[in-house]
């Protein structure tokens, strides 16, 4: 009777466990589901806000030069970008280690982040919890020419009306310097809860 007893309780063990490995890995797959839609959703997010700012600044440019691009940037960047943000249910930033906007900062967490992307090639975007959120980062990379208009080199790609214009509007910019190709910055999406 013993060793039935026994045998039940190991069985009965066995079964639980069985179960709580299954149960686990059904939990796990239900989450790599909604990790590989929330990384889709950051992707069509972030390719969307990058089209609406690059195709704004690319108009502000024709119609006034790189400095009203600057100036557009300053004043009309971020109600494009939250605009977006509220019809997504996300917080939307850019951040980056050389910022121009003093609230686009890396935070601590940010700068593992992007010593991460900064290291691999070809950077892809990644998907992390964070302080109970699910956030999405993406490498913004200086794609063309026409971004070192603002992001180059002052006296070189950058002419002095912009450069002038650039230190009036962010006295502490660290956001030049650029080349073709480097890192600018990274985009950070932040999904809220419903």
């Amino acid at each position: 009777m013993k060793n039935l007893t026994v045998t039940l309780l190991i069985a009965t063990a066995i079964f639980v466990a069985s179960c709580s490995s299954q149960q686990q890995k059904a939990a796990e797959l239900s989450q790599s589901i909604d990790t590989f839609a929330l990384l889709l959703k950051g992707d069509t997010i972030s390719a969307q806000v990058q089209k609406v700012l690059l195709s704004n600044v690319m108009q502000a440019i024709k119609a006034g030069g790189p400095e009203y691009a600057v100036t557009f940037c300053n004043e009309r960047a971020m109600p494009l970008t939250d605009s977006l943000a509220k019809a997504n249910n996300c917080m939307i930033q850019r951040v980056s280690d050389k910022y121009r906007n003093p609230a686009n900062k890396l935070t601590e967490y940010d700068q593992e982040i992007w010593k991460q992307l900064n290291s691999s090639t070809p950077a892809n975007p990644i998907l992390v919890a964070e302080n109970g959120k699910m956030v999405f980062y993406k490498p913004i990379k200086i794609a063309m020419a026409s971004c070192l208009t603002c992001h180059g080199t002052a006296g070189k790609e950058i002419n002095e009306k912009t450069a002038k214009i650039i230190s009036e509007k962010y006295p502490n910019d660290l956001a030049t310097g650029y080349e073709e190709g480097d890192l600018r910055g990274l985009w950070k999406i932040t999904f809220l809860k419903n």
